[in-house]
Parts: C-alpha cells; sequence; structure tokens
C-alpha cells in the first residue's frame, strides 16, 4: 500500500512524498513504492529523485517513479521526489500578449473593425490580471491547490491566444480591405486617364483636320487664280 502528499518546497519547486506499508503482521513482503508525477512533469523537471527510478506509463500518459522494496511485517518506508515548479505563467507571456493586442488595436485605429478591437483587447487584459492575480494568490497555497489554478489559467491563457487571433484576423482582413480599395480607386483613374488621352487625340486629330483643310483651301484658291490668269492670256 501507497500513499502521496505534496508539500511545498522553499526554492520554486515541490515535494512529493510517497509512502508505502506492508500491512501483514506477521511476515515480510515485497511492495512496490510507486507515484504518479502531474501530467505536465517531465523527467527534465525532476530535482531530486533519490534512488528511484521513472518510467513511463503509456496507457495514463504520465511518468512514474517506482522502486521495489522488501518490507518486514508492519514495516513503512517513504521517499521523496522534489520537483521544480513549472506551474507557472509567466508574466513576460501574458504581457507579449497584452502588448501585441495593443499595437494591433491602434493599427485599427481607423478602420471599421476598431469597437470590436477595443472590446477584445479590454477583455484581454483582465483576463490577464486575473490570471496573475490568481497565480500569486496560490503561490503559498497547497501544491494540489497551486497545480489546479495553474490549469485554471492554462485554459485562461488559451481563451486570451484565441482572441489574439481574433484581432490578427480582423487586421489582416481590414489590410485586404484597404487594399481593394485602393486598387479599385487605382482602375477608376486609370480609366480616366486613358479617357483623357482619347480625348487629347481626338482633339488633336481634329485640329489637324481643320489645319489641312484650310491648307487645302489656299491651295485650291491658288490653283483657281493660276487658271484665270492663263485664260486671259
Amino acid at each position: 500500500m501507497s500513499h502521496e502528499l505534496w508539500t511545498p518546497s522553499a526554492q520554486a519547486s515541490i515535494v512529493l512524498k510517497t509512502l508505502v506499508v506492508n500491512p501483514s503482521e506477521s511476515k515480510t513482503q515485497k511492495a512496490l513504492l510507486k507515484a504518479y508525477l502531474p501530467e505536465e512533469a517531465k523527467p527534465e523537471d525532476i530535482v531530486e529523485l533519490g534512488d528511484l527510478k521513472i518510467d513511463y506509463d503509456i496507457e495514463k500518459n504520465l511518468y512514474y517513479v517506482y522502486k521495489e522494496l522488501e518490507l518486514a511485517p508492519g514495516e513503512s518506508v517513504s521517499r521523496s521526489i522534489e520537483i521544480k515548479d513549472v506551474w507557472i505563467i509567466s508574466r513576460a507571456e501574458l504581457e507579449a500578449l497584452t502588448g501585441r493586442a495593443g499595437e494591433l488595436v491602434e493599427a485599427l485605429r481607423k478602420t471599421a473593425y476598431f469597437d470590436t478591437a477595443v472590446v477584445l483587447q479590454k477583455d484581454l487584459e483582465e483576463k490577464s490580471s486575473g490570471v496573475l492575480n490568481k497565480q500569486e494568490q496560490a503561490l503559498d497555497a497547497l501544491p494540489q491547490t497551486h497545480i489546479a489554478v495553474y490549469r485554471e489559467n492554462t485554459e485562461m491563457l488559451g481563451s486570451m491566444k484565441t482572441m489574439l487571433a481574433r484581432l490578427e484576423k480582423m487586421f489582416i482582413e481590414s489590410k485586404i480591405a484597404a487594399g481593394a480599395a485602393t486598387e479599385k480607386i487605382s482602375i477608376k483613374a486609370t480609366w480616366w486617364v486613358i479617357l483623357g488621352v482619347i480625348i487629347a487625340l481626338g482633339l488633336i486629330s481634329f485640329i489637324f483636320l481643320i489645319i489641312w483643310q484650310r491648307q487645302a483651301n489656299i491651295v485650291a484658291i491658288k490653283q483657281k487664280t493660276k487658271e484665270f490668269s492663263q485664260d486671259e492670256e
């Protein structure tokens, strides 16, 4: 029979204490001391393992520590495993999310997405503050509570990332819309230029036609005058 107990460590780590007992009062028995690690803990997170070994349970998808022991009647044996506290969401990660949200909202200021973006930013910042507050309050709590709060905050962090993804999508859509509007204006301007060129060419052709007609009339008059003079002679 084995038991587990979590206790906080003075240095940013958590200690798992596990106990195995020989329930028989008359005979020596072999016993397996075994303790599963929380799902977030990996072998590289173990600070102190002692004489225990570590293995992986494929069915449960969890690491566990173990040791085979031979216990005298009524004997109990305990072991401790110190694990680095990986149940913390860094302030830097939260600030990176809120900072990026602020940049996106500013970029969307003069677009149709701005009001929605402001609401998302405010919600994201409130969630960030909530995560930090809950996490700070749980630092001195029992490890079980500390881990439970971390898992709740992880879900909140996922929600924050989803909101940031929405802001990113809105930013991309605003750029596409702006590009389409610019292209539309550009096409319209191009057609006006083409129309202007056609009109200009038409005017030039008309002017050349008038000049040609005048020249043709002058030549015709001169020709008639010449013929008239020859007739008189």
